[in-house]
């Protein structure tokens, strides 16, 4: 009786295979996987997918030896997969609700079980600011804006959270009246960032949310005067759309609402303080190792 049950507890688990869709139709009608003739696929052949919380049914129409497009075979229902993404497919012309195939797949398939990832991501964003307090300084209209370059690398805790730890430099450029000064400053940032879910009308896109600290050193010079100082940043709230463009890289679409207390000191020790609220817009790009 064990060696029955041992071997039905065996085939159930070699029963479920994984696949990769490897695209997606216009009509989301039809998908191509990675596997065909090589792995017993014939034409006309009907099995069940299955990723988290969603079953189909599709049909071969077209196998070669390494790819395979399948047909839904629900008129009514699109293929609730996207490109790239990693299913389940199991030899059984039913759906499988009751099977649980993805609770049954976390325990069998050891690809399936969270793996951390890091990732080095590069962006660039123009700066704009909105509102600044100067100690010393009568309240002056201010034109304030420039151009900011970022280096993160991330560490993933699980498929919501994650960690990043970057650096940032800036160039702004401030107009007053009747003179222009320019700040440079080097931040090193900590953020924690929330991943949420995918959206599949995007293409797998997700939005994240970011809440960072940092701090560094400013330098400020105008005509015939400079001061340098410390810069912290506090905080900066981030939202971010990370786009895709192939399993190992994401095209990024950034904005951000950030506020900075810049401490600065002049050569003849006269102190500044500057409380600083910034929006800045970018673009970028993050690649997984």
């Amino acid at each position: 009786m064990i060696r029955i049950l041992v071997l039905l507890f065996c085939v159930n688990a070699l029963a479920f295979e994984l696949t990769l869709i490897h695209d997606v139709s216009r009509t989301k009608q039809t998908f191509v996987t990675r596997n065909g003739k090589a792995e017993g696929i014939f034409k006309g052949k009907e099995t069940t997918f299955t990723a988290d919380n969603v079953s189909i049914i599709a049909k071969a129409i077209t196998v070669t030896r390494d790819f395979t497009q399948w047909e839904i075979m629900n008129d009514f229902t699109d293929v609730p997969f996207r490109k790239g993404q990693t299913v389940t497919f199991y030899d059984a012309k039913e759906y499988l609700w009751t099977l649980t195939p993805e609770v049954i797949k976390a325990k069998y398939i050891k690809s399936y079980v969270f793996k951390p990832k890091t990732s080095v991501s590069f962006s660039s964003s123009i700066v704009k600011g909105l509102s600044e307090s100067v100690s010393g300084v009568e309240s002056t209209e201010t034109q304030r804006g420039g151009l900011l370059v970022e280096v993160f690398f991330e560490r993933s805790l699980n498929k919501t959270y994650a960690l990043a730890l970057g650096a940032r430099y800036a160039r702004e450029n401030i107009n007053v009246t009747n003179a222009t000064l320019t700040t440079q400053r080097l931040l090193g940032i900590f953020e924690g960032r929330y991943y949420f879910g995918a959206i599949e009308e995007l293409g797998g896109a997700k939005f994240s949310l970011a809440i960072g600290l940092g701090i560094g050193q400013s330098v400020t010079t105008t005509t015939g005067s400079s001061s340098s100082g410390t810069a912290i940043l506090l905080p900066s709230t981030k939202l971010t759309l990370n786009y895709p463009i192939n399993t190992n890289t994401d095209f990024l679409i950034e904005s951000a609402y950030e506020s900075l207390n810049i401490n600065e000191e002049f050569k003849n020790q006269d102190k500044q303080v500057t409380n600083l609220d910034n929006v800045k817009f970018g673009l970028g790009i993050k690649r997984y190792f």
